[in-house]
């Protein structure tokens, strides 16, 4: 989606006054604009010079979820937070693995809560990845926002996520109850409690830039699959492309980002490799000419970001279903 003018260049006043009314029909994305700025990591333009190695990461969403397509599971569950895939949704997981074969993952993040548990465990079963690889982690988790966390008419317990997200009491317990029979002693544990509950746009967006960060030095050179949501889809573009809004990622929609290994043994910057409308994931860069315009620009976004913030303090009707 562009309103950019093809007898226009994208610096034309003209242009940034056209964004500016954009800006008033798409209500919410000011204040995400300005949390993923914040978040954003310095991408090189031209790439970094050839180096010794490539390390990739990717992140996807996870499949169709019941709720999706079952209304009644949401006013019925006691867990209404967690749902499980559809038939669907496992089969998506499945298909998955045949679209990452090209990839030598050597280790795989995945969010604790269900739906993605069990799309790693049918997508990395087709790629071959023992659960002996794998690291569930909660620093991937969902957007941690009642609005996200469930759909209506289904209501958030009062307190803090901890205190009512886990089934036996703690990730650890957890597990066997997410994951093919056997599989949880077998698995790592990473960070396992959510962190600040409930959050905005700007602690969801840094919460995922550090991940992303944490979970690639950590890996150090090998090839990173991370299974979450959509957030986390969206976040991995944002932290390369402030100015971007994810609009659409499709189940197990994914992004493709990568860095090389200098000759001096340090990492060059990270590069995304994913192209607009690539892998199941679109997004809108209409802000670009008013982001690049420098401070006048983040002033604009600054001022928006209070005004639509009491109105919408996240984000377009489009983000449900994550």
């Amino acid at each position: 989606m562009s309103i950019a003018s093809p007898h226009r260049p994208e610096n034309d006043p003209l242009e940034a006054l056209a964004q500016l009314r954009l800006l008033k029909q798409l209500r919410g994305l000011p204040e995400q604009l300005q949390a993923q700025s914040e978040a954003a990591v310095e991408e090189e333009e031209t790439g970094p010079p050839l180096g010794t190695k490539r390390q990739y990461l990717v992140v996807m969403r996870h499949g169709e979820r019941m709720d999706e397509i079952d209304l009644s599971w949401r006013e019925t569950s006691k867990r209404p937070w967690d749902p499980p895939l559809s038939d669907k949704g496992l089969q998506q997981a499945s298909a998955a693995a045949d679209k990452l074969k090209g990839f030598k993952f050597s280790r795989v993040f995945i969010s604790p809560f269900l739906r993605t548990m069990q799309t790693a465990a049918n997508c990395c079963e087709g790629l071959g990845i023992p659960p002996e690889k794998w690291t569930v982690t909660c620093i991937v988790g969902e957007f941690l926002n009642p609005g996200i966390l469930v759909k209506k008419p289904a209501k958030i317990p009062e307190g803090h996520i901890n205190s009512w997200f886990w089934e036996r009491g703690s990730l650890k317990d957890d597990l066997p109850l997410k994951l093919p029979e056997g599989y949880a002693s077998r698995v790592q544990q990473g960070q396992a409690t959510f962190g600040k509950y409930p959050e905005n746009l700007l602690h969801s967006r840094v919460r995922y830039s550090k991940a992303f960060k944490e979970i690639a030095d950590e890996a150090d050179g090998e090839d990173i699959l991370v299974v979450a949501h959509w957030d986390a889809v969206s976040g991995s573009i944002a932290r390369l492309r402030p100015w971007a809004i994810a609009d659409h990622v499709i189940h197990t929609g994914y992004t493709v980002q990568w860095r090389e290994r200098q000759e001096d043994g340090t990492w060059g910057k990270w590069r995304l490799e994913t192209k607009n409308g690539e892998n199941g994931v679109h997004w809108v860069e209409a802000f670009k000419p008013i982001y690049l315009a420098g401070s006048a620009g983040k002033k604009v976004f600054s001022v928006a970001s209070g005004i639509v913030g009491k109105v919408n303090p996240f984000y377009h009707s489009k983000h449900g279903g994550k």
